[in-house]
């Protein structure tokens, strides 16, 4: 990869946190626990975290550094080095076009955290109700400019620092903007535990309770520890072919993974609070953030200052997971051609954008319009719609797979167990059993579950 690599180890780890625990762990596991059980859940999700989604992690991050390239790059340089068959550049080439679809449509999502933080800063949420929050939200799909105004400002600062290179770019603006959202989450929790119910929110996320498990809550608890994780898209391969060969892989993966939690579960205590203070409904879904939480910023003391940290909290986890996003492909086309960084990166981006008005228009002028049925398939799904099935249902479970097969079965016992340095004992021989065998077998079910619902 051109001898890049992260500045320090410590850099590499706000970095990497930073990109693990983005919007997916405040927006996504927030909502996820008020659909599906709270306690029960929230148990399920760590213990699928510490099976699961660490192990595959550990492996996607090990690969990375064994090839040192970029994601197609290292497929051909673990063939050359390692002897796996050249077929896994399929793998390669799976990741990049999975990981160009999400930013397609995560930065029109992104976008929508910043609308609602310039709204917050503008007009508050003074007098916001149920239903003019409904509104709200509601016109804000209906705008296709101003969704493509946001989108297009989250595409500007994403590739100006990747235009910078990992040095200059990513690790300057993850070691400001990582802390920064700590901060800020840190302080939202401390306004909730002084001024909105903490203990109602407490027993909802700490307490189980075994009458309401069932299939579907495993796989999404499962689910939501795998993928928000990003495994089988790329990111943290390339990220891991920056590290330095003497930091440990499996420290990384632990405090990364520490971190992940840590950030759910703070900001579910400062999320629910506000929710129960106010006799809201912790169910409601996607909504939670964009039509419940307004309705509470509307009655509690400081709701406007609340709401803006909030949605800045959001926009800065956004920025900083489009960010190792685009180095993802930006890394691959650097390696494959002649142009400089910069314009690869702006190139990249442009693309990106005008890709985005698929996701822009399907919530307005295109929401009548139903592409599967274009191939004959009886089907109402948006551009959107399919976009997010086809990344979310298919590719990135693929991926996942592929790279529990690549570190299990391809690569050689001695060359992971060498990369890993746990010796052979029995921390290794654990992560070895479930990188084999556990992993592929939970994703497996994973994806048969969600193609049978």
């Amino acid at each position: 990869m051109h001898g890049k690599t992260w500045s320090s180890n410590l850099l590499f780890l706000i970095a990497a946190i930073g990109t693990e625990a983005g919007i997916a762990n405040v927006w996504k596991f927030s909502y996820l626990a008020g659909a599906n059980g709270g306690g029960l859940f929230v148990a399920l999700y760590f213990i699928a975290l510490i099976v699961i989604a660490a192990p595959a992690l550990m492996a996607e991050m090990l690969i990375g550094r064994l090839g040192g390239q970029s994601v197609m790059g290292n497929m051909r340089a673990l063939a050359q080095r390692h002897g796996i068959s050249r077929g896994w550049r399929a793998f390669g080439a799976l990741a990049l076009v999975c990981i160009f679809l999400i930013l397609s449509y995560y930065l029109v999502i992104c976008g929508w955290m910043l609308y609602y933080f310039v709204l917050s800063i503008v007009h508050g949420f003074a007098g916001t109700t149920a239903a003019s929050a409904e509104a709200m939200n509601a016109r804000m799909l209906a705008s296709p400019g101003a969704m493509l105004a946001c989108s297009g400002a989250f595409v500007i600062a994403t590739c100006f620092v990747v235009a910078q290179g990992v040095n200059r770019g990513i690790e300057r603006v993850a070691g400001v903007l990582t802390p920064l959202r700590f901060a800020i989450l840190i302080g939202l929790f401390v306004y909730a535990l002084c001024f909105a119910d903490v203990g109602a929110a407490a027993r909802f996320l700490f307490t189980i309770d075994f009458s309401k498990l069932n299939w579907h809550i495993v796989i999404v608890a499962v689910g939501q520890a795998f993928f928000s994780l990003g495994i089988g898209v790329g990111t943290m391969m390339t990220m891991g072919a920056y590290m330095r060969a003497e930091y440990s892989i499996p420290r990384a993966v632990i405090t990364v993974a520490v971190a992940q939690g840590l950030v759910a579960l703070v900001s579910g205590l400062s999320i629910f609070p506000l929710v129960f203070q106010y006799g809201l409904e912790p169910a409601q879904g996607p909504g939670l953030i964009f039509v419940t939480l307004p309705v509470a910023f509307a009655q509690m003391p400081g709701g406007a200052v609340f709401g803006a940290l909030l949605f800045m909290l959001l926009s800065f986890a956004a920025l900083t997971a489009t960010i190792v996003m685009l180095e993802t492909i930006v890394a691959f086309l650097e390696e494959y051609s002649t142009r400089s960084r910069p314009l690869l990166a702006w190139l990249t981006g442009l693309a990106l954008w005008l890709a985005g008005m698929l996701t822009v228009f399907s919530f307005n002028r295109w929401q009548g319009v139903h592409p599967l049925r274009w191939i004959g398939l009886s089907s109402d799904k948006t551009f959107f719609d399919v976009l997010d099935y086809l990344t979310s249902n298919l590719m990135m479970p693929l991926g996942g797979l592929l790279v529990a097969l690549m570190a299990g079965w391809a690569l050689s016992r001695d060359v992971v167990c060498r990369e890993l340095r746990l010796g052979n004992g029995p921390a290794f021989r654990l992560w070895y059993v479930s990188v084999r065998y556990v992993v592929p077998v939970a994703v497996l079910v994973i994806f048969i579950s969600i193609q049978s619902s």
